[in-house]
């Protein structure tokens, strides 16, 4: 098997919404508004809401910017108004976790996110997913949505970035670091049970922990399949047609009827390439 196809292999591990990770999501479309207000006003697109969305047309006829809770004295909203400008969101109680640059704590911020909604009036720990549109500026579907969130950061950096306002940047990539972790982490066990029900009888299929190796809210296990090493123990054992039974498998479950899988894919594919671009542009 080629070395390129492992590569492409370790980003396909994806889940569209849901607990933590959605959580951390939350966090990075606040690392972004952050950023976002470096730039002129006539110019921000991040934390906009369409008060009448057509979404059949992707039209708006007037967007709305999130505004600061009432008498707080700010001009910007904080992690708290953004989460409630969203919408479905349990009432906020110490939501915010800074640090000592003032920043959230992605894991920090998306584990009380979590709690909150897991624990809240509406107990549920499935995060809800917001619409584009009630974030974003003309971003109406997921992936166009990622791309512009990692547009404006990056053209911000290029045009208003320097070493005193740095800390919003790291806040940014660190943040979407632990997303790509999450996304692939809670996908990994639904890959690992395909994998070894479609390929099992032929091939011992190999695990591997990813990231930090657990969900930091609920402790669940975070693993994938290990395409490399079962490769190898398969080849080494004589069994024939390893590469080409293993491409089989993923161009069946990430390319055929599946498309749940496939839209994972994309998805995780998008954040991939706001990372490519991010380092490419630090």
């Amino acid at each position: 098997m080629k070395v390129n196809l492992f590569l492409v292999l370790s980003h396909l591990s994806a889940v569209l919404a849901g607990g933590y990770q959605g959580c951390l999501e939350r966090v990075l479309l606040f690392n972004a508004y952050e950023i976002d207000g470096l730039n002129d006003e006539k110019d921000q697109t991040i934390g906009f809401k369409c008060a009448k969305a057509d979404t059949k047309t992707k039209s708006c006829t007037q967007w709305n910017a999130c505004k600061p809770k009432k008498n707080s004295g700010r001009t910007r909203c904080n992690f708290d108004d953004l989460m409630v400008f969203l919408g479905k969101t349990p009432t906020p109680n110490g939501w915010s976790v800074n640090g000592s640059d003032g920043k959230l704590d992605p894991e920090g911020t998306a584990k009380q996110c979590y709690k909150l909604f897991a624990n809240g009036p509406g107990k549920n720990p499935k995060v809800p997913n917001f619409p584009p549109y009630v974030a974003v500026k003309d971003a109406w579907e997921f992936n166009d949505y990622i791309k512009r969130v990692g547009d404006t950061v990056n053209n911000a950096y290029k045009n208003k970035g320097n070493s005193g306002n740095r800390g919003f940047w790291d806040s940014f990539d660190a943040t979407l670091d632990k997303v790509s972790e999450a996304r692939a982490g809670d996908h990994g066990p639904h890959l690992v049970q395909e994998a070894k029900a479609q390929l099992g009888g032929k091939m011992d299929i190999q695990i591997q922990k990813l990231g930090s190796g657990n969900n930091p809210a609920t402790g669940e296990v975070w693993e994938t399949v290990d395409w490399k090493e079962t490769a190898k123990q398969a080849k080494d054992k004589g069994v024939p047609d390893v590469d080409k039974e293993i491409q089989g498998f993923l161009k069946n479950f990430y390319g055929g009827s599946n498309k749940q899988a496939k839209d994972h894919r994309v998805v995780i594919q998008s954040y991939k390439r706001v990372t490519d671009r991010s380092r490419s542009c630090r």
